[in-house]
């Protein structure tokens, strides 16, 4: 249900946002606030490796399914509850959301530009942030799991979870004040276009990362080597961010002369990271999403053939792939069911009509 949709027309297998992240699994339906569907649930933890849930705090343990019961069916088993606020503490049955943990993490204060409301990131990186540091910790539990034999039981937070993945770098400095002894870090605000700024170029933007003298040097040399820019104090890194808005006048001089490409292969020769901030076609046809065949077409029974974006690296060994689309509702029922579970074709007709799948 969450958009956007396919041609923006609303359908349960229309979501973008579910046919992306949901590509390779099998899907089923089962309803655990039945008797039955939690037999079956017990059934299936028998053989699984890891239960992933995001339920609300507590419920799973309403149900009479939380770790100390499953792990006694299976005692390899990893489970991992990904909740707004953890399991336990007082900020546990609160209600949270996308925006609410990205502005309780502390990050929505950088985002966006001095002297104007904070913005909140594209997408849902809150939640982003907290779904990498959930499958990290899976990882290594399979890896301790391969070790000892044992499972683990994994409580993710989205408030704590969104901090550590989307402005890591501020924790550290925290932990180094605490306890170490070391500098406080200073108070965190919106920099603009301070330290990673924007430019227009002649067909779009492209974003500078000059940062050590000799990036700041590379940057003037892929500009043109101007006289106004060699002067000595823009070559301190401090100077340019106390004075960021009049360098920023001053650029905009000479990047509105060229293109996207032609700043972003300048940078490549000089040594100075600039990259083209693409819209959703630039990227689709960039050179180097073609050259590493980044989209990969995969079929989907409802919507038919589309590109995908693929894997963000390549393995030689243990290649990562789109085998398969997103699952339909209830797509594999009989598959995991009848195939794997032993039941018939009737027993799911009757579990159909119970209310159960």
């Amino acid at each position: 249900r969450t958009p956007p949709f396919v041609d923006d027309v609303p359908h349960l297998e229309n979501s973008l946002y579910f046919l992306y992240r949901n590509a390779n699994k099998r899907g089923v339906t089962l309803n655990l606030e039945t008797c039955d569907g939690r037999v079956i649930f017990k059934k299936l933890v028998k053989t699984a490796d890891v239960v992933v849930e995001t339920f609300s705090s507590g419920y799973m343990s309403s149900l009479g399914l939380d770790y100390p019961v499953l792990r006694k069916i299976n005692p390899g088993l990893i489970m991992a509850s990904v909740t707004e606020f953890g399991q336990t503490g007082p900020y546990r049955d609160w209600k949270g959301s996308n925006i609410v943990d990205f502005a309780l993490s502390g990050v929505m204060i950088t985002s966006g530009f001095p002297g104007n409301p904070p913005c909140l990131l594209p997408g849902t990186p809150a939640y982003d942030a907290t779904s990498l540091i959930a499958a990290i910790s899976i990882i290594a539990a399979l890896y301790n799991r391969g070790i000892t034999g044992q499972g683990q039981y994994i409580d993710t937070s989205v408030h704590e979870s969104a901090r550590l993945g989307l402005y890591p770098w501020l924790v550290v400095m925290y932990s180094y004040a605490l306890t170490e002894g070391g500098p406080p870090p200073t108070v965190e605000t919106r920099m603009g276009a301070a330290v990673y700024p924007v430019y227009p170029c002649k067909d779009g933007f492209i974003r500078v990362v000059a940062l050590t003298p000799w990036q700041w040097k590379a940057l003037v040399r892929v500009l043109g080597e101007p006289e106004v820019l060699r002067m000595p104090e823009w070559q301190e890194f401090l100077y340019r961010i106390a004075n960021a808005d009049a360098l920023y006048a001053l650029m905009v001089e000479f990047t509105t002369k060229y293109t996207m490409t032609e700043l972003l292969q300048g940078g490549q020769r000089e040594g100075v990271p600039i990259v083209p901030i693409y819209n959703i076609t630039d990227f689709a046809n960039s050179p180097q999403t073609k050259a590493r065949e980044f989209f990969t077409e995969v079929s989907h029974p409802v919507i038919g053939k589309a590109l995908y974006p693929g894997s963000p690296y390549k393995l030689t060994q243990t290649p990562a792939a789109i085998h398969r689309p997103a699952p339909c509702l209830g797509q594999h029922n009989e598959e995991i069911y009848c195939k794997e579970l032993g039941f018939s074709k009737e027993d799911l007709v009757i579990l159909r009509y119970a209310g159960v799948l």
